[in-house]
């Protein structure tokens, strides 16, 4: 099933997958959010401060979980809670202390943005791959497209977790 599309020099569509493994090996996805998640500064004074304060926090598996679930199609914080008691590589992420879906709730309307970035991330490495384009420019309409796939993501889950919420 595709996501959004967007039509290329030569009238074709380009289309992105709900779930990315259709483009990548789910390991390979796993790998990508890793790399991503390598390039930020953890020891960052103010964020060292705030995690020992809250030991909750987690910043690094809550961005790992919701990169990936996101990026194989899983988007309501119910779902992505009961699947790291069932998904191995959840369970795995979650390091054997899966989060609360309210948890997961605070965690994305407090990171948006960042998790927005890192879903773009993962979508390119996957185009990349998936066209065997290796490195190249990614043009301003590309980059539009991708910001508004991963924006539709997290849109998605909280529009799930919303209608939760209503029954």
């Amino acid at each position: 099933m595709i996501t959004a599309t967007e039509t290329d020099q030569t009238g074709e569509q380009l289309g992105l997958p709900w779930d990315i493994s259709e483009l990548a090996p789910r390991k390979l996805l796993l790998e990508w959010i890793d790399k991503e998640l390598e390039t930020i500064d953890w020891r960052n004074p103010d964020l060292l401060v705030f995690e020992q304060r809250n030991p909750e926090y987690r910043p690094r598996m809550f961005l790992r979980l919701l990169a990936y679930a996101y990026s194989i199609g899983t988007f309501a914080s119910e779902d992505i809670a009961e699947s790291c008691y069932q998904d191995e590589v959840l369970r795995f992420i979650c390091e054997g202390d899966p989060p609360t879906a309210r948890a997961i709730v605070a965690f994305r309307r407090e990171n948006r943005s960042l998790l927005s970035w890192l879903l773009v991330e993962v979508f390119k490495s996957a185009l990349k791959r998936h066209f065997n384009a290796g490195e190249f420019l990614v043009s301003p309409g590309l980059k539009r497209f991708l910001a508004d796939a991963a924006t539709g993501r997290i849109d998605m889950g909280r529009h799930m977790d919303r209608g939760a919420r209503e029954e």
